[in-house]
C-alpha cells in the first residue's frame, strides 16, 4: 500500500507531494487541478511504466492527433508521448524525466530518454549499448547510428520501452511485440480502473466471470440492493442483435424478485450501473489498487453514505487501496460519514492550482467534518 506519493514532471505536476495516504483516499479540486492526472500517475507507477499503459494514457486524451494541415513530426521532439511530461516536452538525454514513488523512498521510478548504439560484443553478437549523455557530444553531426529510446529506470534496473523517433502506430506495434515488455508478475500490484464512463463491457464481463460462483458474488448483489432491494442475481448473456457490430456482445442482466423476465442492467438506471462497476472492480482488485474517477457519477446523494460504507469495509477486508476523485459535495459528505465510522482507514486531500504550480492540502477526519459543518468549500 502506498503511504505517500511524489510526482515530478508528469503532465501538469512539476512537483507534487502527498505526505499521507491511507486505505481509502478521496481527492478533490477544481477543474484542471490534476485529479484525474493523479490517478494516471498512480496507474503508471504500479504498472512499472508498462508500455501499453503509457500509450493508453496518451490515446485516452486524444493526444495522438494530427491533421493534413499539420503533418506529423517523425522525430523524438514531436512524439505524442511528450504530452505525458511537464510542459508537453520530452526531456533531453541525460535530463530528469518523470519521477514517481513514495516520498521517503530513495528508489523511485524514472521515465526518461536514453541513447543507444548498435555494437558487436566480444562474441560478434550485435547488441544495443547505452551511450552516456556526455559522450553524445563526441559524435559528429550524423547521429544515424544512435537510437533514442524512452526508458524506465528504478534502482539498477533499466527497461527500454520504445524508440522515440517512431510513429505512434509503430510504437504500439513495437510494444505488443517487444520481448522485454513488462509481465504482469512484475507489476508493483494489481489494479482496476473505473473511469468517468465506467469500464468497457468486455472488461466488465471478464471481471464478472471471475466473481460469479465465488463468495464475493453475494457481496456484489448485496451492494446492488442499496438501490433496489428486489435484486437477487446478475448474469451476462450474449446479445445476438449486436452480432454485426465490433463491440463485445455480452451484456449484464439483473434478476428482480417477483419479475419473471430478467432486465438489462442499464434499464435499472445510471446509479445501479455505476454501483455494479465500482463493486465488481473492487472485489477484483484484492491485494491491489482501484482507481475511480468521479466516484459520484449516477449515484443519488441519499445512497452515497451507504456506498462509501461498503467501500471502506471491502477495502479493509480485501486489502485494497482505493483512490477516488469527486466534484460533488454530497460525495464528500458521504465519504466523511464513512470515514468517521472507520477513522483509521481514510485520507482526504484537495489539489489547488496557483501560478502554474499544483499543491495538495491534506485534511484530517476532524478538519473535514468541521469544514462540512461550517459549510466551508472543500471541493
Amino acid at each position: 500500500m502506498l503511504d505517500s506519493f511524489q510526482i515530478i514532471n508528469f503532465r501538469l505536476f512539476q512537483h507534487l507531494e502527498v505526505g499521507r495516504l491511507n486505505r481509502v483516499n478521496l481527492i478533490v479540486g477544481r477543474n484542471n487541478a490534476g485529479k484525474s492526472t493523479f490517478l494516471e500517475a498512480v496507474e503508471l507507477y504500479v504498472s512499472n511504466a508498462a508500455s501499453r499503459v503509457l500509450l493508453d494514457l496518451v490515446e485516452s486524451r486524444q493526444e495522438t492527433w494530427f491533421s493534413e494541415a499539420q503533418p506529423q513530426l517523425h522525430n523524438s521532439t514531436g512524439n505524442s508521448v511528450r504530452h505525458l511530461f511537464f510542459g508537453h516536452k520530452l526531456p533531453q538525454v541525460g535530463e530528469q524525466g518523470i519521477l514517481l514513488g513514495e516520498v521517503s523512498s530513495n528508489t523511485k521510478l524514472h521515465i526518461g530518454a536514453a541513447a543507444y548504439q548498435n555494437k558487436n560484443d566480444d562474441e560478434g553478437t550485435l547488441r544495443k549499448i547505452r551511450v552516456p549523455s556526455f559522450q553524445l557530444d563526441l559524435f559528429d553531426e550524423d547521429l544515424s547510428n544512435v537510437e533514442v529510446f524512452l526508458v524506465a529506470e528504478e534502482g539498477e534496473k533499466t527497461r527500454r520501452l520504445f524508440r522515440l523517433d517512431r510513429d505512434f502506430r509503430d510504437m504500439r506495434l513495437y510494444s505488443s511485440r517487444n520481448l522485454y515488455e513488462i509481465q504482469e508478475s512484475e507489476f508493483k500490484s494489481t489494479w482496476q480502473i473505473v473511469s468517468t464512463e465506467n469500464m468497457p463491457n468486455r472488461k466488465l464481463a471478464a471481471l464478472w466471470d471471475l466473481t460469479s460462483l465465488t463468495n464475493l458474488e453475494s457481496v456484489v448483489i448485496s451492494a446492488l440492493k442499496l438501490i433496489d432491494s428486489r435484486v437477487t442475481g446478475v448474469a451476462f448473456v450474449e446479445d445476438v442483435s449486436q452480432r454485426r457490430s465490433g463491440e463485445n456482445r455480452r451484456i449484464p442482466l439483473v434478476k428482480i424478485e417477483g419479475t419473471d423476465e430478467p432486465l438489462p442492467l442499464k434499464s435499472m438506471g445510471d446509479g445501479m450501473t455505476r454501483l455494479f462497476h465500482i463493486i465488481v472492480a473492487i472485489v477484483n482488485a484484492q491485494n491491489g489498487i482501484i482507481l475511480i474517477d468521479e466516484f459520484e457519477n449516477g449515484l443519488h446523494w441519499s445512497v452515497q453514505p451507504k456506498v462509501w460504507d461498503i467501500v471502506f469495509q471491502l477495502a479493509e477486508k480485501l486489502n485494497v487501496q482505493v483512490f477516488a476523485t469527486t466534484h460533488s459535495r454530497d460525495c464528500i459528505e458521504g465519504f466523511d460519514s464513512a470515514w468517521n465510522k472507520y477513522p483509521a482507514l481514510g485520507a482526504f486531500f484537495r489539489l489547488d492550482a496557483k501560478d502554474g504550480f499544483i499543491r495538495a492540502t491534506e485534511y484530517t477526519s476532524e478538519t473535514l467534518t468541521d469544514a462540512i459543518d461550517m459549510d466551508v468549500e472543500v471541493r
